[in-house]
């Protein structure tokens, strides 16, 4: 009997006890409602065609192309116009793109970076890219770039860039 009463006693302890909620959890249970009430009035946007998505898809595998030669352009932030560099390989890396998931799975619920279609993991941050430029010899060398920079398929017009850049036969 005894035991019985202190299983009560310590029941209605537990009972008792007001769980503890941090205000970043209460601020996000209500943000989740606020959220819900919005896609209950609102509902998604009725996309069908899904352009923008097609159109990612077709860049993803025009830089897929290892054969690819485009025209590599940094900024020159005195004159605003563009230094014209060469020729390179591809549109450059971004520096910041890990080549592996720079994070691990530890705990259960945790959300862990997914890789690109392209196998990268790539990371908002960062201006820096590594670029493979080619001279006229095939001669290929890797160069960080830490300015702006410009890489296209066609030449930029002359008056976009510094006159000083540009060689012979552009």
């Amino acid at each position: 009997m005894k035991k019985i009463v202190i299983g009560i006693f310590v029941l209605v302890a537990f009972a008792g006890c007001e769980e503890s909620v941090s205000s970043n959890e209460l601020e996000r249970r209500k943000q989740e409602e606020l959220s819900k009430q919005a896609m209950l009035a609102v509902d998604l946007p009725n996309i069908s065609n899904f352009y923008e998505k097609k159109t990612l898809k077709k860049i993803l595998e025009m830089r897929d192309n290892p054969k690819i030669i485009n025209y590599l352009y940094t900024k020159n932030d005195m004159s605003g116009k563009w230094v014209y560099e060469g020729k390179c390989i591809g549109f450059g890396i971004p520096y910041s793109t890990q080549y592996t998931n720079p994070e691990m799975y530890k705990y259960s619920g945790t959300t862990l970076p997914q890789a690109d279609p392209n196998g990268l993991y790539s990371t908002p941050n960062g201006t820096a890219t590594w670029v493979i430029k080619v001279d006229d010899n095939g001669l290929q060398t890797v160069e960080y770039i830490e300015s702006e920079i410009r890489v296209t398929q066609n030449k930029l017009a002359r008056r976009l860039v510094e006159t000083w850049s540009l060689t012979q036969d552009y």
